[in-house]
């Protein structure tokens, strides 16, 4: 499947698979992958043109004033930068040895290639969280690496070492720092704490509830927005683990809430090749099937505004 680079409507994983043959080697990879991680499955996809995607970012609205009789108009202009983002490339490969297929049948082979789907989709979720281009340059920046600046996509719950429970109040502040916020993705750790306010009426004044999202998890909200987790507890880390120092010092014993603006004019994926899934059967002088998968994409913030980092969160009761 190909988006073309003059479409300008964001598509989304689940849509992405859809438009799909059933035959199509890509979609039982696209569903898998989206369902694996609630991330990605809310993320809007939108397409790059020769390796980058150009957008021009708001940086100051013009300024307007009522005038007097006889006194001309107010004239002003907003301004605006001009950005781009990369595309970052990934070439995946699973081989398998055809005595374990013929051993094991078929079902050996598809598999290892669930798995490979399903680290896949684990690591691109860690990616958009805590990627860091200074330290490791085949990756995109993430949340983390984009939130920098205080009180403008950044804020702490606690200015106490070693940090505090999650107060609703910050979490509100948080909130209202993004333009159109549209998701909260926070720790899985806070999953039974969400539940315990969403429990306490006179705590959470019955901002959190269970919804089921559209493919069909249960999905905790505060207020209209979806909390999302990342992805299922697996032998890989976490993706927002307990191990950030608090703005006030102490151990490394605290994480981080994020709100986001998914859509096409606040933070989305951007591509440039499809996702691409082919067989390229048993490699020549060598006992081994080969899968490859391939996808080069990248993350984009539009909008200064569309991200926001609540920092120096514990495990502990939540707090009005």
């Amino acid at each position: 499947m190909s988006i073309a680079v003059t479409v300008e409507k964001p598509i989304y994983l689940v849509d992405y698979a859809k438009g799909m043959e059933d035959t199509a080697a890509e979609k039982p990879f696209i569903e898998t992958f989206a369902a694996e991680s609630d991330v990605w499955g809310a993320m809007p996809i939108m397409p790059a043109n020769k390796g980058t995607r150009e957008a021009e970012r708001t940086t100051e609205l013009p300024t307007v004033k009522n005038r007097a009789f006889n006194e001309a108009g107010n004239e002003s202009s907003g301004k605006t930068e001009l950005f781009k983002e990369d595309t970052f490339l990934m070439d995946e490969y699973i081989k398998v040895d055809r005595a374990m297929v013929d051993r094991f049948g078929p079902q050996h082979r598809a598999k290892q290639e669930r798995l490979k789907t399903i680290a896949i989709s684990q690591n691109a979720t860690r990616i958009l969280v805590s990627g860091d281009n200074a330290s490791e340059p085949r990756e995109p920046n993430g949340l983390k690496a984009r939130c920098k600046t205080l009180d403008v996509d950044l804020v702490h719950n606690s200015a106490s070492s070693g940090g505090g429970a999650l107060s609703l109040v910050n979490l509100d502040i948080l909130v209202r720092m993004v333009r159109k916020p549209t998701h909260l993705i926070a720790p899985r750790t806070l999953m039974p704490y969400f539940d315990a306010a969403a429990r306490s009426p006179t705590l959470s004044n019955n901002m959190f509830t269970i919804k089921p999202d559209n493919l069909g998890r249960n999905v905790t909200h505060y207020g209209n927005l979806p909390i999302l987790y990342g992805y299922e507890p697996d032998d890989s880390p976490d993706l927002l683990p307990f191990n950030e120092v608090a703005s006030g010092g102490g151990s490394a014993v605290t994480s981080s809430i994020y709100a986001v603006s998914f859509g096409s004019d606040g933070f989305y994926a951007i591509e440039q090749t499809p996702i691409s899934v082919r067989d390229e059967g048993q490699l020549q002088g060598q006992p081994f099937l080969s899968t490859h998968m391939k996808w080069d994409w990248g993350l984009m913030r539009e909008h200064p505004r569309s991200l926001a980092r609540l920092t120096s969160i514990t495990k502990a009761t939540i707090v009005a």
